[in-house]
């Protein structure tokens, strides 16, 4: 059953019990958690088995039965929707602590690798331990002490029952609803239809999405994330395309509308250091279209804040037509009137720019990529979440039932993609590691009961070139065993990315996951 705490009433009764019943209130009061049941339903349930006395009992089994409505056979290596839900709640309420609860003087935390909410003094918050942090083992409760309670804590519980029937009614109809629409494997890719609940809003947080060109208030992408509808602009016009197939991404839809013409962005930003994606892609000119064209048909300048950004930027050339085509760039600042400008001006023809996307940055270095061959989720024993894989152009998914061995986590190697194919991996200038994740599931295993070592040999290359030459997966460790390769010291092309292809000598290539980390010091 999915419980949670009621979220308007003053609870009764002196000392550190109520506190942290107010606490709690106000998360789940405010407007960000009142617009996400699932992760209120999630937050509710593990302070309810704190408030009980019960908080050792907290398993990740117990939570993807009882909130997520998994079924009594749930395996936690193949299906990570704890892992990626509380990953996501550790974010909303960093969020929450941040701007509407930042006076707040008790902040609910929980560790990187428990689900255990502790109730923290902000005057005396202390880091997370290192240790905790970085957690090997699985993410199980570790032994604390309950907390020193005024009151027996069922009772207190008891007075609240009709206090928060309104809200359990509310999550059990959205428990149901989850269960409705559940797939047989988890994934978290579902897209909500908009709404009018967020008309005006900017996503959640820092982050700025922006889908040049489209009408409407929001559109939820594959992965969940939140963009607004066009805004922040002046000059140009608004296209909105045809459906058609856009290569090298799995939200094709974020490329058929856009702003084309002479226009520029003025968009609010709070100081600090962003990371900036520019999303094109070109469908008007190519072979196949009737106006013809290709390289040389459209090419225009970006600016930033009044510096050059791209000069004779031609989409075409860049990556190709019909293709998703991003451009990143890091070190990204307002200017001192606290704008991010962005202003595009032709050259041949009219510039186009499907979509912005802002997100708070690391100093010199790129936020990772970690990518895994798989429709859903996966994070990992480190609390690093990993995405379904994009920026890809050719291969299938697959996903063989073989035992991973030789791995802490085994989840990264559940799918993988195979054929011949390749990553168009964006990134700005710098050194970057290369980590490919591999595992040989099916010659030698018990799904083929056949080949072994010579069965399965492919090369790996780089910007053209050759990172890896034959390799032989199992050759190299055996069949169903985690394989991972990573090459330091790569740099972009001249298109901004990491053009990783995977090209087969003897049978199909293959890669479960895919990671890419700036080497900036």
């Amino acid at each position: 059953m999915c419980r949670a705490m009621a979220a308007k009433e003053t609870i009764p009764g002196p000392g550190r019990l109520a506190d942290e019943y107010q606490a709690l209130q106000a998360v789940l009061d405010s407007p960000s958690f009142r617009k996400n049941p699932r992760l209120s339903a999630l937050l509710g349930y593990i302070c309810e088995k704190y408030f009980d006395g019960t908080a050792d009992g907290i398993k990740e089994y117990s939570i993807a039965v009882d909130v997520f409505q998994r079924p009594d056979t749930f395996d936690q290596t193949t299906d990570s929707i704890v892992r990626v839900e509380f990953f996501r709640l550790r974010r909303k309420l960093r969020e929450f602590y941040e701007k509407a609860g930042a006076e707040q003087t008790l902040e609910i935390v929980i560790a990187t690798g428990r689900y255990i909410p502790e109730f923290v003094d902000r005057a005396s918050k202390q880091p997370v331990a290192e240790e905790a942090v970085k957690a090997k083992q699985e993410p199980t409760p570790e032994n604390t002490d309950p907390p020193v309670l005024p009151v027996h804590p069922s009772a207190v519980r008891n007075n609240l029952v009709a206090r928060y029937a309104t809200v359990l009614a509310t999550c059990l109809l959205v428990a149901a609803v989850f269960w409705l629409k559940r797939p047989d494997r988890a994934s978290v890719n579902s897209v909500s239809s908009p709404t009018s609940a967020a008309l005006a809003a900017l996503p959640s947080g820092t982050d700025v999405r922006i889908r040049c060109g489209y009408p409407r208030p929001i559109f939820k992408d594959q992965n969940g994330n939140v963009w607004t509808g066009d805004q922040y602009f002046s000059g140009g016009t608004m296209t909105e395309l045809p459906n058609q197939h856009i290569d090298r991404t799995r939200d094709p839809q974020l490329y058929l509308t856009l702003r084309a013409g002479t226009f520029s962005y003025n968009i609010p930003l709070k100081p600090g250091t962003y990371e900036m994606r520019l999303h094109f892609a070109e469908t008007t000119y190519s072979p196949t279209s009737t106006l013809g064209g290709g390289e040389n048909s459209r090419v225009f300048d970006i600016r930033l804040n009044g510096q050059l950004l791209l000069t004779q930027f031609d989409i075409v050339a860049d990556a190709g037509a019909n293709t998703a085509d991003i451009r990143v760039f890091k070190d990204v600042h307002p200017g001192p009137d606290g704008m991010l400008r962005l202003d595009f001006s032709g050259v041949i023809g009219q510039p186009i720019l499907n979509a912005i996307e802002i997100v708070p940055g690391l100093p010199h270095r790129l936020h990772p990529i970690r990518m895994v061959a798989q429709n859903g989720f996966v994070v990992d024993k480190a609390g690093n979440l990993w995405s379904p894989d994009t920026y890809f152009s050719g291969g299938q998914l697959a996903a063989d039932k073989t035992d991973i061995s030789g791995t802490e986590d085994p989840a990264l190697y559940a799918g993988e993609r195979y054929g011949n194919f390749s990553f168009a991996l964006p990134v700005d200038q710098g050194t970057y590691a290369l980590t490919l994740y591999f595992a040989e599931k099916y010659f030698g295993t018990n799904v083929s009961k056949t080949g072994g070592a010579g069965s399965r040999v492919f090369d790996v290359l780089c910007n053209g070139v050759a990172l890896a030459k034959n390799l032989d997966i199992v050759k190299e460790v055996g069949p169903g065993r985690a394989y991972q390769r990573t090459f330091h010291g790569l740099h972009p092309n001249a298109q901004g990315k990491l053009l990783v292809s995977l090209v087969p000598d003897i049978n199909y290539a293959l890669v479960d996951a895919v990671e890419v980390e700036d080497e900036a010091p």
